[in-house]
């Protein structure tokens, strides 16, 4: 007998749910949280509670593996952003630091991280630049973070090859900032076409392209083309607070045919300070997204007419 035929549509994106806003649960738990409510994802944060840049193992890279494969989850990313891991003083210091040995910390903070990157198997490791003092010239800021870069990337390559792992397989991605040295879509692109490394990508973040850009959707349009992940919150009034998408005034029906228009990378909700109710939030951001961004259906089930028929063709008879 003829078995009905399945003629799913494949979605050009996945979504997923930064871990920085479930810090109250362990990572396992927020994998499976996230898994349970529909997620395709996981983008990890470097945080105490789930990926300790300074105890984060081999062991526990393969524990999370195992839990991941377990509930059919993938690590889209390693998000480095905690404001406070190495300083009171938010996101301080800087990879643009006035002094050098402050932007050694920073720098040696983001090489751990491209090592577990790696270690995890991600295919993105994301950072950013922190701010740039009154005092430092945007020259010299570009100057510095050269600098970082190249040894960042030299770290990935070298970290890749020790895997025996391919070039590629895992790449960085600068991500813009309100009030930092890169702040928009625009000023990250100007430092890739600097660098020209093919290992170097633009991570956007729907939200703060809203409130630092005048044509935040013809910014996201414009440079899709160099973006390989997608952070997604709500904004209200242009100011700098992450909400559940739909509570905000972000027109989400029109950045849903954008991103229609071929964007194939991952789209990740982030929401750090709704972490009391991320069971509730993780929810309905995924029902929200699903509904206004097209590449991010559901493959539909559809039925093979002319199976029906020669089943019903053969009942008669």
């Amino acid at each position: 007998m003829p078995e009905t035929s399945l003629t799913p549509s494949t979605p050009r994106a996945r979504l997923a749910y930064n871990a920085n806003g479930l810090r109250s649960v362990s990572l396992d738990d927020a994998v499976r949280t996230l898994a349970d409510r529909g997620y395709d994802g996981i983008e990890l944060s470097l945080n105490a509670q789930h990926v300790d840049p300074w105890t984060f193992s081999a062991a526990d890279a393969a524990r999370l593996r195992e839990t991941l494969a377990a509930n059919g989850m993938v690590a889209c990313s390693l998000a480095t952003g905690d404001p406070h891991l190495l300083s009171e003083e938010a996101f301080e210091p800087a990879l643009v630091d006035p002094d050098p040995a402050e932007r050694a910390r920073r720098l040696d903070l983001l090489q751990r991280s491209v090592r577990i990157g790696v270690l995890v198997g991600v295919p993105l490791v994301v950072f950013s630049t922190g701010k740039r003092r009154p005092e430092v010239g945007a020259a010299q800021a570009d100057a510095w973070l050269d600098e970082a870069l190249a040894v960042l990337l030299d770290t990935l390559h070298e970290t890749l090859d020790a895997a025996g792992l391919p070039r590629g397989s895992t790449v960085l991605g600068i991500e813009p900032e309100p009030g930092f040295h890169c702040r928009t879509n625009a000023d990250v692109a100007v430092v890739l076409e600097r660098t020209a490394s093919p290992d170097l990508w633009l991570s956007q973040d729907l939200g703060h392209c809203v409130v630092e850009e005048e044509d935040a959707l013809g910014s996201l349009s414009r440079h899709l083309p160099i973006t390989r992940h997608l952070q997604v919150e709500d904004i209200a009034d242009r100011v700098h607070a992450h909400l559940v998408p739909g509570d905000g005034d972000v027109d989400f029906d029109a950045v849903g045919r954008v991103l229609a228009d071929g964007y194939e990378g991952w789209i990740s909700v982030e929401l750090y300070d709704h972490d009391p109710v991320h069971r509730d939030a993780a929810q309905r951001s995924e029902e929200f997204l699903r509904e206004r961004f097209p590449s991010l259906a559901r493959p539909s089930r559809s039925i093979d007419l002319s199976s029906l028929e020669t089943r019903s063709t053969a009942s008669a008879h």
